[in-house]
């Protein structure tokens, strides 16, 4: 039993413990599973949908009933006496109407703006797409440059350890001075001090990232970010055209032009037909004691109905269709104002990302062969402090030539990743 409880213990202890590993991908598919934006988002597309009309329902009926119980209370002349006596009636009517609109120009283009509003909706989720997903590549980036650092870290650290052990073997045996200890000692101390600067900074980071997807069961201490692969320059693209910011704006253009027309119709005529069925009922009475509902067949006797055509044209209407003309066309050219402007932004950003780019790949030679030379510098000068050759001052230096040589490279390798997937993610791909 206690064999088994054991065993239970441990497979627990393995899950929990088990890193977890996570890409950008996987980075970005929990964040819009998680973020309430997109949820929001959603629910405006379906109120779009919801609200909108087909074409063919303005030619549908409106029908209504209506029942009306009334008094008129008064008085009226006798002509057989020429006396004034009480006329109170009591009334009650009955009607079915419906009424069906034949041409109403008001209303030809609503369809069309309707189903611009739907796509106006889905082009704003893909532009909160795209703006949450750079805030997950730029944490994202930044919490990996600080893992992978603290890896670079974590060697250098080890080989500091490794001197520091055999430089104090080599004290105790009296081969060196007790001085040649404290100066590696220094050094395996600010090695070490940089490296849990690092770690904190690397669960600082971690944690942001975890925050922004909004998963918090993620583990900081377990969790590893999985490097992004450098892509091919065919899979990067430059045209602008095709990013969900200006088509949103095309669609607004678009939607904006409906709607004027829209406006436009509203000096056109409009015919409608009617009709009306109803009958009624009255009789007079004393008082309000006196109401009965004995209709009898005054009912079935005083049916009617009624049918009509309604033509109704546009006159006056105090300037306010002008105006609402007037302001579409503002609205139209700031729409043109707001396209320039994003555009110039678009082409400015690219134009920059892609010199940074080519700049950055420009250095991938130097660096690498910096970072070979400082390597080679680093084991030579390792073999010559071995053997006394050189103090520790000049095997410190040498070291952080190489800590110099891998920051360098890996930087510039993390800033290609970074502007490789900005520039994709931006055309919403």
């Amino acid at each position: 039993m206690k064999l088994k409880y054991f065993l239970f213990i441990c497979v627990l202890f393995c899950i929990n413990g088990k890193a977890q590993q996570l890409s950008l991908e996987d980075c970005i598919k929990i964040g819009k599973e998680n973020q309430p934006d997109f949820k929001i988002q959603a629910v405006k597309i379906e109120r779009e949908k919801t609200e909108k009309r087909s074409f063919s329902s303005q030619f549908l009926p409106k029908i209504d009933a209506s029942v009306t119980h009334a008094y008129n209370f008064g008085s009226s002349i006798d002509p057989s006496t020429n006396t004034r006596e009480p006329s109170n009636i009591q009334s009650d009517n009955l009607s079915i109407n419906a009424q069906v609109n034949l041409f109403d120009f008001s209303k030809w283009n609503q369809t069309k703006i309707q189903n611009l509003s739907i796509e106006l909706e889905k082009m704003e989720f893909q532009i909160i797409e795209n703006q949450y997903e750079l805030l997950v590549l730029d944490k994202f980036m930044k919490a990996l440059a600080v893992q992978e650092w603290q890896l670079v870290l974590t060697n250098q650290l080890k080989n500091a350890e490794n001197q520091l052990n055999r430089i104090s073997k080599e004290v105790e045996e009296g081969k060196r001075p007790k001085s040649d200890w404290y100066d590696i000692n220094v050094i395996f101390l600010q090695e070490k001090n940089n490296l849990e600067i690092a770690k904190n900074d690397e669960v600082v980071k971690k944690t942001e990232l975890i925050q922004l997807l909004n998963q918090m069961d993620l583990d900081v201490q377990s969790l590893t970010l999985e490097q992004p692969i450098l892509l091919t320059s065919s899979e990067i693209s430059t045209i602008i055209n095709d990013y969900p910011t200006l088509r949103k704006i095309d669609l607004n253009n678009e939607k904006l032009s409906k709607e004027y027309t829209q406006l436009l119709s509203n000096f056109l005529p409009r015919v409608s037909l009617n009709y009306s069925y109803g009958t009624f009922y009255s009789q007079k009475i004393k008082s309000l004691a006196d109401t009965n509902f004995s209709f009898g067949n005054q009912l079935k006797d005083n049916k009617s109905q009624y049918v009509g055509v309604g033509f109704s044209v546009p006159i006056y209407s105090r300037g306010d269709n002008n105006q609402l003309l007037q302001l579409n066309k503002i609205e139209q050219n700031l729409n043109n104002e707001l396209k320039q402007k994003e555009e110039k932004r678009l082409n400015d950003l690219v134009a920059i990302e892609t010199k940074k780019l080519q700049l950055l790949e420009n250095l991938d030679q130097s660096l690498n062969e910096v970072l070979k030379a400082s390597d080679q510098s680093l084991s030579t000068t390792e073999a010559k402090y071995m053997f006394d050759k050189v103090d520790a001052s000049v095997y410190k230096s040498a070291k952080n030539q190489v800590l110099q040589a891998n920051y360098s490279e890996l930087n510039n390798t993390l800033d290609k990743i970074y502007i490789q997937y900005q520039l994709q993610i931006l055309r919403g791909e």
